[in-house]
């Protein structure tokens, strides 16, 4: 059996996201805590940044599956890794943290490629 780009990407992408999730919702208030601390600098309101995080590792563990379900789902799942990017950029720009800011530019060209191949091979199989 051939293993082609994509299925690499969405392995990856799909492992690293969901455990994104995983690791920190069972300490979940360590994780809200720990992270509040970054945005003290940050215009964002502390009230919606407090309930982003509270979510923000039921999204990846969601996203993460999603990609690792592959198909049409993966695909949604590639799109949503994407947004969730771009929306944690923004976020992490408020707070002038560039170091991170691009690790997140990183990987959403990652979910940006792995759409691509998703794409070609879907065009390619019909």
């Amino acid at each position: 059996m051939r293993i082609k780009p994509v299925h690499l990407f969405r392995i990856g992408l799909g492992i690293d996201m969901l455990m994104h999730g995983l690791v920190r919702i069972p300490n979940l208030q360590g994780f809200v805590n720990h992270s509040m601390g970054g945005f003290t600098t940050s215009f964002l309101p502390s009230i919606l940044v407090r309930w982003f995080l509270i979510v923000l590792p039921f999204i990846e563990a969601l996203i993460g599956l999603m990609i690792l379900i592959g198909g049409k789902i993966g695909r949604a799942g590639f799109v949503a890794g994407g947004l969730l990017m771009a929306v944690l950029l923004f976020g992490t720009t408020t707070r002038q943290d560039w170091p991170l800011a691009s690790q997140q530019v990183i990987y959403l060209t990652a979910f940006a490629i792995a759409l691509q191949f998703q794409d070609q091979e879907a065009v390619i199989a019909s």
